[in-house]
């Protein structure tokens, strides 16, 4: 019975490697890896994907919030998109930082706009920092910022070297319908220091791209947009129609600055960013040359531009055709937008969001001049999160193990069924063999 025990444990011992080395490989990469690139259609949600402290996936294309917490095992995520456009890993940080004023939802984050780095903030902390998570290596690098009860990245300089953010005195909720505000804080990479301006009610800000200077804009104030001098912190009011249109809302040549143009949403409680109804652009270079007509465009929440292809054309997400108010469009697109009013061209679908919804969507808008699709038929989602594995692993293990033990041991009974010991023979007795002689 010891043998039979012993192969027992050595079956499931067995299993259990396999299991193991099964759910830590990381699957294979179909697409050129120089090339900058995303998907003809988003990847679904999956409870497989691998964390970036486990495997980091390289520079990304786009970073989103999916799933919503609202649906049955739907549990958020933070997800990077490879720029291959077929690796997926979570960012564990951003999930990790998350309090209960998110619902469940990722802590504030920013993709730097090459796609090396995650900037992660936090609604409610006592210790305010921004931690900032390599792409490329998987580490992650903690900065103490000098003030702020809650601390929400809204703009990467291009040259990666400077993230801006909002420090709020008090805690913030991105679920309270409102605009999140405070002072914007520059926390300078490459020396740990951090400049804060006085903004007060500042919402959002764009980086220009020589990072001279700073587009913020303010809420409860008749001029919504100015332009700060970093070098000196002089400032000029922006006359705009609409709203700040992210922090890649400045055109790569310098030249223009897209606002996005919103109405009224009744649902929303006091004063609020309201829906997107389409992109307008202001010649905040002052250069007196001639600025494109304001584009209606059915943009996705918040209605961000995510990038640059050119000096004319935007990256947008746009909102598909949708009879159902109550719930929603179940499909988005990636779409490049000429800025002459020419139609959209689509580049990636963004599908099943009834089920499980794509927010928060960004790309690294340093890239997306050259941006490629394709169609891989495998993507990596690298190894199974570490929990889920050793739950599977120890699974798997005792299974194997219980079931080698009794097929064993039934097999083992039937062998000695078949091959009994033989009889003793019976002594015969002397005196009886003596006398059957006689």
């Amino acid at each position: 019975m010891r043998i039979v025990g012993g192969a027992a444990a050595v079956i499931g011992l067995g299993s259990a490697a396999l299991v193991l080395a099964l759910t830590g490989r990381s699957g294979p990469a179909t697409t050129d890896p120089g090339a900058v690139a995303v998907p003809a259609e988003l990847a679904g949600y999956s409870h497989l994907t691998g964390r970036v402290s486990d495997s980091a996936p390289g520079a990304a294309v786009a970073l989103y919030q999916h799933g919503f917490g609202v649906e049955l095992l739907d549990s958020p995520q933070a997800v990077v998109l490879g720029a291959g456009g077929d690796t997926y890993r979570r960012v564990d940080v951003a999930e990790r930082r998350a309090g209960a004023e998110t619902q469940g939802d990722p802590a504030p984050m920013l993709l730097s706009p090459d796609g090396t780095k995650v900037a992660v903030g936090d609604h409610d902390t006592d210790r305010p920092d921004v931690v900032v998570v390599d792409l490329v290596t998987g580490e992650t690098t903690e900065h103490a910022l000098p003030a702020g009860r809650s601390v929400v990245p809204v703009a990467w300089s291009s040259d990666g070297r400077t993230v801006a953010h909002l420090l709020s005195p008090e805690p913030t909720s991105p679920y309270s319908g409102g605009w999140i505000t405070g002072d914007v804080g520059l926390l300078d990479l490459t020396d740990d220091s951090t400049t804060v301006l006085e903004e007060r009610t500042a919402v959002a800000a764009a980086f220009s791209p020589d990072g001279s200077e700073l587009a913020v804009e303010r809420t409860g104030t008749a001029a919504r947009i100015s332009v700060v001098d970093l070098g000196t912190e002089a400032r000029r009011d922006v006359e705009a129609d609409g709203v700040l249109a992210g922090p890649a809302a400045w055109s790569p040549d310098g030249r223009l600055l897209a606002t996005t143009t919103t109405r009224p949403d009744p649902g929303a409680p006091g004063e609020s960013p309201g829906r997107p109804t389409g992109l307008t652009f202001v010649d905040v270079a002052d250069a007196g040359a001639e600025v494109p007509a304001p584009l209606p465009l059915s943009l996705a929440g918040p209605g961000r531009v995510l990038g640059w292809s050119g000096p004319e054309e935007v990256v947008v997400l746009l909102d598909t055709e949708n009879d159902d108010p109550c719930c929603g469009s179940d499909t988005l697109t990636l779409s490049g937008v000429p800025l002459d009013g020419s139609a959209p061209a689509p580049l990636m679908r963004l599908t099943d969001l009834g089920s499980f919804g794509v927010g928060r969507f960004q790309l690294a808008s340093a890239t997306v001049d050259d941006l490629r699709v394709v169609r891989p038929t495998e993507v990596d989602r690298g190894p199974w999160p570490l929990a889920l594995r050793g739950c599977l692993v120890l699974l798997v293990g005792l299974v194997a193990w219980l079931v080698a033990r009794s097929a064993l041991r039934r097999r083992s009974r039937r062998g000695s069924t078949r091959h009994p010991s033989p009889s003793p023979r019976p002594a015969t007795d002397v005196r009886q063999l003596t006398d059957q002689r006689r």
